[in-house]
């Protein structure tokens, strides 16, 4: 075969619409425009989503706002048969897997199908395992551990996600600043309370110090009394 002998198939390429040649062409007079009337004249052109003056369908649909993008989970999915290179008694999880070279990156989406034969006792991490799978696992000798894993997060969701984490975020630097000042209060409670230096103690009645003017003469009075008796 050649190059010259290179055909395309069958129905796959069309002639192009030739018009204006003739009444015997099929496409002559009004070259497939029809009479007067819109598109019939030069020149003509409707915008996308025309439809001839009536309410075009995207007018007619009722408007939904606020929908979250709608993503799909990718699971990347492995059989058993693939497992059986590993140790005995080794932990089976998307991390270790990409040591091993089993899968090219790490997935929060990994799968376990039951496809192949399991001879060795794993301890599998997953976020999910069909049935088949997990029975031949543990008839190896085997666990296997579920992961929970929600559906991908669309736009709106997260703005929520970062919301809830902001706030925990918050109520988490709150809890510790109470902590914080619990202990001072316990550590200052085990020091006990501070001394208070005492008040200098008035001068005893009879000095010349007294607050009250003769204070001190009507002590010395009282005193000579005394002795007399």
């Amino acid at each position: 075969m050649e190059l010259t002998d290179l055909a395309p198939t069958e129905g796959s390429r069309r002639l192009r619409k030739r018009v204006g040649r003739g009444r015997g062409s099929g496409h002559g007079k009004t070259s497939t425009r029809g009479h007067n009337g819109q598109g019939q004249r030069s020149g003509e052109a409707k915008r996308f989503g025309f439809e001839g003056g009536q309410t075009p369908l995207f007018r007619r649909l009722p408007k939904l706002h606020n929908f979250d993008q709608v993503i799909n989970r990718h699971w990347v999915e492995l059989n058993v048969g693939a497992l059986s290179s590993l140790a005995a008694n080794s932990e089976v999880t998307a991390e270790s897997l990409v040591e091993a070279k089993i899968l090219r990156k790490h997935t929060d989406s990994l799968r376990i199908l039951g496809n192949g034969e399991l001879k060795v006792a794993l301890k599998i991490t997953a976020h999910h395992v069909t049935e088949g799978a997990k029975k031949k696992i543990e008839a190896a000798g085997g666990t296997v551990t579920l992961l929970q894993s929600g559906p991908p997060l669309g736009k709106r969701s997260k703005r929520v996600q970062k919301a809830i984490v902001k706030k925990e975020a918050e109520l988490k630097a709150a809890q510790a600043e109470k902590k914080a000042s619990a202990e001072a209060k316990l550590e200052k409670a085990e020091k006990g309370p501070e001394k208070k230096k005492a008040p200098a103690k008035d001068q005893k009645a009879g000095g010349g110090g007294g607050s009250k003017p003769g204070a001190g003469k009507g002590g010395d009075k009282g005193k000579q009394q005394q002795k007399k008796k």
